[in-house]
């Protein structure tokens, strides 16, 4: 009885054993693929590492490699020798290009050319030295800024003539840059210009804001294809933002550069702030655009205007057009200055004032029969003036006399003649002088004093006749010229 329990628990050690190694090697190494499954609702025994629940990924197929194509005949150089490269292969005038080479001798100097077109003479650009294993670098040279070509050649030859290699480089549009004095300012200001990178001596087009339209400015580069400080004069354009645009006949590389355009704030006087009709005013101005026409309108730009000026190179005019104050103005008005490439206005306001005349009798009393003449002063100029006798309160008068002023707007003695008529009523007699064209009146009175004895009849202007001023028959006769 006590063998059997001993081998009885020998057995149990030895399954016991056994069961945690296998436990052991199936977290280690994955599994054998017979795991027993896992209680989850138990909680592991003390010491014991807990299974792993992830899955395991798969493992992904290889890629089978690629299999190159067979090289084709032309893709083979049976002969290995020597070589040179370009770096870069393309460039631009004035740049520059580096050159180094491959499979040459040891030791030897290598003399570098460029040839520039078939048949030219070689230009020497330097030279350079092999290493040991054959290779040369470091050497480079500038493309000249003269070159008209689109290609050119650069040959690598050993000093003893034994080796040499050659390269193709390709010419691009010049890096063309240019350079304004200011990129602010308005229509006529004169600005600096430099630029570099056009081809020698070509004639640069400037244009403004668009291909399509005629240059503004034709320039000429210099024979390293550079401008320096040249002058051009700024065009008319809209406020804000614009563009110059410069490209060569030749290279053909159009470059922008913006350009901010400033408003224009002009402003304007006039001779004349307060003036009676038939008055003379001139005009003066500054800040408006160079050489250009400004439009002066009355009152409203909807009706042409009454002047135009032409503005200086500096945007100026001094007492300039010319605007005679219509009667029919009266009261206060507004001038509009308008310029016609700038589009900007500025006004300014002046006042119409009244003729005030003034009229006197030769004589301030008189018995029928008596003969006065009229003086005065105010009237418009050269205008016909009518005398009215019974004026006043809605009835027009009757007309007895007229005269002409003069060309200061004055009445000369004795040019209008009135007789007291023989039926004159004693007391004041008055007169009222109108002007035709000022439309201003004047009055005078005379007193008129009974007659000593009877009146011979007809004597003086009878009221009952009708006046026919002189200078409306004449004003009604044609002219020689027009007869």
């Amino acid at each position: 009885m006590n063998r059997i329990k001993v081998n009885t628990k020998s057995i149990v050690v030895i399954v016991l054993v056994v069961a945690v190694g296998l436990f052991w090697l199936n977290n280690v190494f994955g599994g054998s693929g017979n795991e027993q499954p896992v209680d989850l609702t138990q909680p592991p025994a003390s010491g014991t590492a807990q299974p792993d629940t992830k899955a395991s990924k798969p493992t992904p197929a290889k890629k089978p490699a690629a299999t190159p194509s067979p090289l084709t005949s032309d893709q083979l150089s049976t002969k290995p020798g020597a070589i040179i490269l370009l770096n870069p292969a393309t460039g631009t005038r004035g740049s520059s290009i580096g050159v180094s080479g491959v499979g040459f001798d040891s030791g030897q100097t290598i003399d570098i050319y460029l040839q520039l077109k078939d048949n030219a003479q070689p230009i020497d650009v330097g030279y350079a030295q092999v290493d040991q294993g054959g290779s040369f670098g470091g050497l480079s040279f500038t493309i000249p800024e003269d070159f008209q070509g689109s290609t050119f050649t650069v040959v690598a030859q050993q000093h003893d003539g034994k080796k040499q290699a050659s390269a193709k480089g390709q010419v691009t549009g010049s890096a063309v840059s240019v350079k304004l004095g200011t990129q602010v300012g308005k229509a006529g200001n004169s600005i600096s210009v430099s630029a570099k990178g056009f081809a020698p001596n070509e004639t640069v087009r400037v244009f403004f804001n668009s291909l399509a339209t005629d240059p503004v400015a034709t320039l000429k580069a210099d024979s390293s294809g550079g401008l320096s400080r040249v002058p051009l004069t700024v065009p008319y354009g809209p406020v804000g933002d614009n563009s110059f645009i410069f490209i060569g006949d030749t290279s053909q590389s159009p470059v922008t550069v913006p350009f901010l355009m400033l408003s224009f704030y002009p402003s304007a006087s006039i001779s004349e702030y307060a003036a009676k009709a038939d008055t003379l005013i001139t005009f003066s101005g500054k800040d408006f655009g160079p050489n250009e026409r400004v439009l002066v309108y009355l009152n409203s730009m909807n009706t042409p205007p009454v002047a135009v000026v032409q503005s200086d190179e500096e945007g100026s005019f001094t007492d300039a057009g010319g605007f005679v104050i219509p009667f029919e103005l009266n009261g206060k008005n507004t001038l509009i200055f308008f310029g016609e490439q700038t589009q900007s206005a500025v006004t300014t306001g002046f006042d119409v004032l009244p003729y005030t005349p003034y009229a006197e009798p030769s004589t301030y009393g008189g018995q029928p029969g008596t003969s006065l003449t009229f003086y005065g002063s105010g009237f418009a100029r050269n205008e016909i003036v009518r005398v009215y006798i019974g004026r006043g309160q809605g009835n027009k008068g009757k007309q007895v006399a007229c005269f002409m002023s003069d060309d200061q707007g004055s009445i000369i003695g004795g040019s209008a003649n009135y007789t007291v008529p023989a039926n004159a009523q004693s007391g004041k007699l008055n007169f009222v002088m109108v002007g035709d064209k000022s439309e201003a009146e004047a009055t005078a009175t005379i007193q008129v004093m009974p007659a000593p004895g009877p009146v011979q009849p007809g004597i003086g202007n009878d009221e009952q006749s009708a006046y026919v001023c002189p200078f409306d028959q004449a004003q009604e006769q044609p002219s020689p010229q027009s007869q």
